[in-house]
């Protein structure tokens, strides 16, 4: 599909990891693992495109597909488009949906629904509405990045004090980290029902164990799925688990939990610095804390904000019906 000088492809696996590696700030939902472990965890479809002006890339966007009786189907873009090189172009992000909603046209999608990769603005909003989209309830997605850039004290530094205070009291508290290897089964199925424990105590919905799982079974160069964990020391099992992934040039801070003997021991603070340091040494550059919206609980809010990320928040849910083309 082809509109001005932009012109929409969709493309292969290696075309999509040759563009997301020159992706600032990648999110984990649009990243090539995330959308086939979508895909396998939830019978889903997924397409890849790349958006080209004068045959040069400019954006990559992945939708995510739900099949409908009658040839029809449901698109989902989550945080995407995304602009290619480091250069922030809200023009770019616009023209890339417009080819998307044409595409939806050809291929009897006969809504999508996306939260794009656009700030929160007013006229973001304007420009979003002039495209025949409607912008819905839901909270928009907000977090805060960490740039994993400075040197190790000054990352120490930029912590709020109590939160190093704290994560200084675990350390002398003699607790111990270990990273797992997520080819380990029995780890990762400690990690699932640990999970879903935490979401029958806390009456959350999250991620589903299939989605954990596949996630869990994938590894690449592009793609690592670190399961953080703190022995107990009074017992058996664990004190506290953590899973960050890394997905580019960027790793967030997925699932946390610990127990009783975990909280008294700080290990939440200690797990996640372990998972902060781990993914710098990883070469990553910023570090997601994986979600801080006026819904977060107010302990986890209390937790997070200690790490003093930098804050961003997008312009939220959006979606449009449209008639295939073959039936105007």
């Amino acid at each position: 599909m082809m509109r001005n000088n932009y012109q929409l492809r969709e493309i292969t696996f290696d075309q999509w990891n040759d563009l997301w590696i020159t992706v600032d700030r990648t999110n984990i939902l649009q990243s090539w693992h995330y959308g086939e472990a979508k895909k396998e965890s939830e019978r889903m479809e997924v397409a890849y495109f790349a958006v080209y002006e004068s045959d040069n890339p400019v954006s990559i966007a992945q939708v995510l597909i739900k099949k409908l009786p009658l040839k029809l189907s449901l698109a989902r873009i989550n945080r995407a488009p995304l602009v290619l090189n480091s250069q922030p172009d809200d023009q770019i992000v616009f023209e890339t949906i417009k080819l998307i909603i044409d595409e939806c046209k050809i291929r009897w999608w006969i809504m999508l629904q996306i939260a794009p990769e656009l700030e929160n603005k007013e006229q973001v909003e304007t420009n979003l509405s002039k495209l025949g989209l409607k912008k819905l309830k839901n909270p928009p997605w907000a977090s805060a990045l960490i740039d994993l850039q400075q040197d190790d004290d000054a990352l120490l530094s930029s912590l709020n004090g109590k939160w190093r205070n704290c994560l200084r009291k675990g350390w002398k508290n003699g607790v111990k980290t270990e990273l797992n290897q997520a080819s380990n089964k029995n780890v990762v199925k400690d990690l699932v029902s640990t999970y879903k424990s935490l979401q029958k105590k806390k009456s959350f919905i999250g991620l589903s164990s299939d989605l954990i799982l596949s996630m869990a079974s994938r590894s690449h160069s592009l793609w690592s799925f670190n399961i953080f964990s703190s022995p107990s020391m009074e017992g058996e099992g664990n004190q506290g688990m953590l899973v960050s992934v890394h997905h580019g040039d960027t790793a967030i801070y997925l699932i946390g939990s610990s127990t009783n003997e975990g909280r008294k021991n700080q290990i939440n603070y200690v797990l996640l610095w372990a998972a902060i340091k781990h993914a710098k040494l990883s070469e990553c550059k910023y570090y997601d804390i994986g979600g801080l919206d006026e819904t977060t609980p107010r302990g986890i809010a209390h937790f997070k904000k200690g790490l003093n990320a930098v804050p961003y928040k997008l312009t939220g849910e959006w979606r449009g019906f449209f008639i295939p083309k073959i039936l105007q």
